[in-house]
C-alpha cells in the first residue's frame, strides 16, 4: 500500500501490530498478538538507564486459545520489554480474559476489566485486533470446513450482529441484500 509522496521527514517511532490465527489439532484456535515499539534514537527511560536507537522500548504479546464457541480457554500474556521493570507486573491480570466469549459485548469487558490502571495500554490495545482475528479465523475454519462437507458448527457470533457494523455491511447495502435479505432496508 503505498501514500502520496511525503513532505521530508525523519522516522522516530515505529510500532508494529501482527495478529495470526492457528488451528490447532486439538480443535481449539491460538490467536497471537505482538506488539513492537522502537524509537530511532537513544533514549533516557523513566527511572534510568538508556535505550540504544532501534532496541525494543515496548515488547509484548498475548495468544489466547478460543473454542468453537470462540470462548477463551487459555491466556498466556508475554511482556519480554517494558521501559520500567513495572510493565511486567501487570501482564497475568489478563488471565481474567479465561471464560469470556468474543461476541458483542467484549470491548465492553475488557475496559471494565484493564481500563486506566487495571491493565497494560499496550497490552490491552492488542485485543481489539485479536478478537477480529479470532473471528476471521474461525469463519475462514468454517467456511473451509463447509466446503469439505463439515457442517460442524462453529459459533462466531450471529451473523445479523454485523449489520451497520461498518459502511461494507450497512442495512442498505449490497451485501445486506445478498446474506440478510430478511434485515435489508434498501430499495427492494
Amino acid at each position: 500500500m503505498d501514500f502520496s509522496p511525503p513532505v521530508k521527514r525523519t522516522l522516530l517511532h515505529r510500532r508494529r501490530i501482527l495478529c495470526e490465527g492457528y488451528e490447532r489439532e486439538d480443535g481449539l484456535w491460538d490467536i497471537e498478538a505482538q506488539l513492537l515499539d522502537t524509537r530511532s534514537f537513544e533514549l533516557a527511560l523513566p527511572l534510568g538507564g538508556r535505550l540504544a536507537a532501534n532496541e525494543p522500548l515496548h515488547q509484548m504479546g498475548l495468544r489466547i486459545t478460543v473454542d468453537r464457541d470462540s470462548i477463551i480457554r487459555e491466556v498466556e500474556p508475554l511482556t519480554a520489554h517494558g521501559p520500567s521493570s513495572e510493565c511486567r507486573d501487570i501482564s497475568d491480570t489478563y488471565r481474567q480474559l479465561l471464560g469470556l466469549r468474543i461476541a458483542a459485548g467484549f470491548s465492553a469487558a475488557v475496559k471494565r476489566l484493564f481500563g486506566g490502571r487495571l491493565g497494560c495500554t499496550h497490552l490491552t490495545d492488542l485485543l481489539g485486533p485479536m478478537a477480529t482475528t479470532a473471528m476471521q479465523t474461525l469463519w475462514g475454519a468454517q467456511i473451509r470446513n463447509a466446503a469439505r462437507g463439515d457442517e460442524t458448527p462453529i459459533r462466531v457470533g450471529d451473523p445479523k450482529a454485523l449489520i451497520n457494523s461498518c459502511h461494507a455491511f450497512r442495512s442498505d447495502g449490497e451485501i445486506a441484500r445478498v446474506h440478510w435479505p430478511d434485515s435489508f432496508t434498501g430499495a427492494k
